[in-house]
This record gives structure tokens, sequence and C-alpha cells, in this order.
């Protein structure tokens, strides 16, 4: 029998939890990557400022930057989507912001920082290694086909949420 307003079942996690829509898991990697901009500029700032970066021609003073600062921010964001995608609330502040979660596809429960982290790398492996110049374009292109990748899952799970065995749901 179909419905006679027309409305579609929200897909659910196998514990009936709905899963969280695509634009809400955009949103939310888009306001967590400005939040980490912050630490991120002032830490660049502050590196800058003191001469990490400063000294020697230009070449050797602007490759030993890119790479300081390309390690530097690959550990705040892997730190910061590890620690709280692996908590036990499951969700950084994106998400918090958006009522959406990360949780273990068998158990429904948290993944630890070990599964998040490893989930954060295959949505973008550029995270580890956008420093590179042509590396990090070819990655741009494999993180845009797997942030989109949701999208045509019948249960919305991204290449990362298949690796990780996570499912993104919906807590609010």
């Amino acid at each position: 029998m179909s419905d006679p307003y027309g409305s579609v079942a929200v897909p659910v996690d196998r514990f009936g939890r709905p899963l969280a829509a695509w634009w809400q898991r955009l949103v939310a990697i888009i306001v967590d990557f400005l939040i980490l901009s912050v630490p991120k500029s002032i830490l660049a700032n502050i590196l800058t400022r003191v001469g990490v970066v400063v000294g020697g021609s230009f070449t050797s003073s602007w490759v030993a930057g890119v790479v300081v600062f390309g390690l530097l921010f690959a550990a705040i964001d892997l730190v910061y989507f590890a620690w709280l995608n692996g908590s036990e609330h499951g969700q950084t502040l994106g998400q918090m912001l958006l009522g959406i979660a990360v949780r273990d596809d068998a158990s429904g429960g948290a993944i630890g920082p070990q599964r998040a982290g490893l989930r954060i790398v295959v949505l973008y492996p550029g995270i580890l290694l956008s420093w590179m110049p042509l590396v990090g374009a070819i990655l741009y292109v494999y993180t845009l086909l797997a942030a989109l990748s949701p999208l045509w899952d019948r249960k919305r799970q991204g290449f990362h949420d298949k690796v990780a065995g996570t499912d993104v749901i919906k807590i609010r």
C-alpha cells in the first residue's frame, strides 16, 4: 500500500535509528574544517613569526615550511577526527551541530580512536599528503568521489564507512 502523501521511508541502521542525510554529513565536515582552520592559522602565524620557516634560499625555506606545516596540520586534523569520532559520543563539533553521530555498524556503539582515524584517512587521504603538490591534487579527486559515495549507497555508507564498519546516524 502506498502512502497517499508520497513520503519516502528514511533508511535506518540495524537498530532502527535513522541514517544521516548526505547534506548533513557535508555541512558537518565543512563546519569541522572551518573550526580546524582557527588553530592552524594561529599555529602558522606563530611558527612563521618565530622563524621556523624563515631563512635560507627561497626554495629551501619554502619547501621546509610546506612540509612542516603539512605535517603539523595533518596531526591536528587526524587527532581531532580520531579523538572526537572515536569518543563515546562519536561526534565532531560539526556533527554535534547537525545532530549526527558515527557509530559502529555491528554493535551500534562507539568506534574508538583507531577506527575513527582510519575512517578519516580513507575519506581524506590528503589529510596526510596534501602538502605534496601533485599527490595532494590527485587525492582531492579521490576525496570528492569518496565524499559523494554515500549518495548511491543503500545504507548511505561512504567508502570510508565501509572500510571502518560505521554508520552515520541522526541523533536528533
